[in-house]
C-alpha cells in the first residue's frame, strides 16, 4: 500500500481511472470497514483501474474547533496501519489546514478527486460531509456526479446492539470503561502505536520488565485504566504480552502511564515505535498490601493473558 501526503506526492500513487472513498475514518471501525470493503468490491468493474482511500491529517476538528476538541481513536499512523488490512492500492493523506477548511465541496471534487485522483467512482458513508461548512452531503455530491460523469455509491450505516456504529459512540464506551463494547463496535482490538521511553526499571526489579510507552498525539484516547492481554508488533514480529494503564498505585508512581510487559522477549527496544493491540481487558488496577502480593497477581495476570492470546 502506497501513501501520498501531498498533491505533489501523488505521483507515487499513480492514480488512474480510480474509485475513491474519503473520510477521517477515526478508529477504522465496523462502519468504516464496510465502506472500504465496498470500495474494494469496485475492483474489476468496467472503467475502474485503481482503488484509493483519502483521509485527513490532522483530524479536521483540530482545525475547525478551537475549544472542546474531542479525543481521537486513531492517529494518522494508526489509521495507516489499519488500512493495510484492505486490498487497496494506496492512501492519500490530505494535510488539513485553515485553507483546506475553506475549500467548497465542488472545488474539492474538482481539485482533489477529479483533477488529482482521476476519480470515476466515489464511495461515501451515509453520513459523510466534506467541503466548507460540511456542505458536501452525499445527496449534493451525487448531483455533482451526474453533472460531471462520475458514479456515487452511498454505503448505509452499520448497527450493533440496536445502535449505529460511530466513532463518537466508541469514544463514549472507552471513556465509560466499557472496553468490551468498544471492541465490538471497532471490530478489531484497540490499537495504540507508541514510542518506548526510559522508565524507572521497577518492573525489572519485580521480575516483569516493562516497556514504558510515550503516545505522541495528546489527543489520543487511552484505553480505560486497568490490565490487558495484548499483542505487540515490533520489527515485523508479533509477541504476546500484558499491559497496564494507570498509576501503578502499589509502587506509588503517581503519574498515569502505559507500560507493557512482552512475553518471551529479550531485545533492546528503547526509542523504537511498537504497535499494541488490546485484545482483552483482564482486571481493574488496584493497590496491593505488599510487593509480594503484587508479584503474585502479576504472575496470575500473565497466565490469564497467555491463555486468552492462545485462543485468539
Amino acid at each position: 500500500m502506497k501513501v501520498a501526503r501531498s498533491l505533489e506526492d501523488l505521483g507515487i500513487l499513480a492514480p488512474s481511472a480510480s474509485a475513491v472513498t474519503l473520510g477521517v475514518f477515526d478508529g477504522v471501525h465496523r462502519g468504516h470497514q464496510q465502506i472500504i470493503e465496498s470500495l474494494v468490491a469496485c475492483r474489476g468493474d468496467a472503467g475502474i483501474d485503481s482503488l484509493f482511500v483519502m483521509t485527513f491529517d490532522p483530524h479536521p476538528v483540530v482545525v475547525t474547533r478551537s475549544l472542546d476538541t474531542p479525543p481521537i481513536l486513531s492517529t494518522i499512523d494508526e489509521r495507516l496501519e489499519l488500512f493495510e488490512r484492505f486490498a487497496i492500492d494506496g492512501v492519500f493523506v490530505v494535510p488539513f489546514s485553515d485553507e483546506t477548511a475553506q475549500v467548497g465541496y465542488r472545488e474539492f471534487i474538482d481539485r482533489y478527486l477529479i483533477g488529482a485522483m482521476d476519480m470515476r467512482r466515489l464511495v461515501l458513508g451515509y453520513d459523510c460531509h466534506f467541503g466548507h461548512g460540511r456542505e458536501g452531503s452525499p445527496e449534493r455530491v451525487a448531483e455533482v456526479g451526474r453533472e460531471k460523469g462520475f458514479d456515487v455509491q452511498i454505503v448505509p450505516a452499520v448497527s450493533i446492539d440496536d445502535g449505529v456504529v460511530s466513532s463518537s459512540e466508541i469514544r463514549r464506551a472507552l471513556s465509560d470503561g466499557a472496553f468490551d463494547r468498544a471492541t465490538r463496535l471497532l471490530g478489531h482490538p484497540y490499537l495504540v502505536r507508541a514510542k518506548v521511553s526510559r522508565g524507572q526499571g521497577l518492573g525489572t526489579d519485580l521480575g516483569f520488565p516493562t516497556a514504558n510507552l510515550r503516545v505522541s498525539d495528546p489527543l489520543k484516547l487511552w484505553p480505560p485504566e486497568g490490565v490487558y492481554a495484548v499483542n505487540v508488533d515490533w520489527m515485523g514480529g508479533r509477541y504476546g504480552g500484558m499491559m497496564n494503564v494507570g498509576l501503578a498505585p502499589t509502587i506509588r508512581r503517581g503519574t498515569r502511564e502505559i507500560e507493557v510487559h512482552i512475553f518471551d522477549f529479550d531485545h533492546s527496544i528503547l526509542g523504537d515505535t511498537i504497535s499494541i493491540h488490546c485484545v482483552a481487558y483482564l482486571r481493574e488496577e488496584k493497590a496491593f498490601a505488599s510487593l509480594d502480593a503484587l508479584i503474585e497477581q502479576l504472575d496470575a495476570d500473565r497466565r490469564a493473558a497467555r491463555a486468552i492470546l492462545e485462543k485468539v
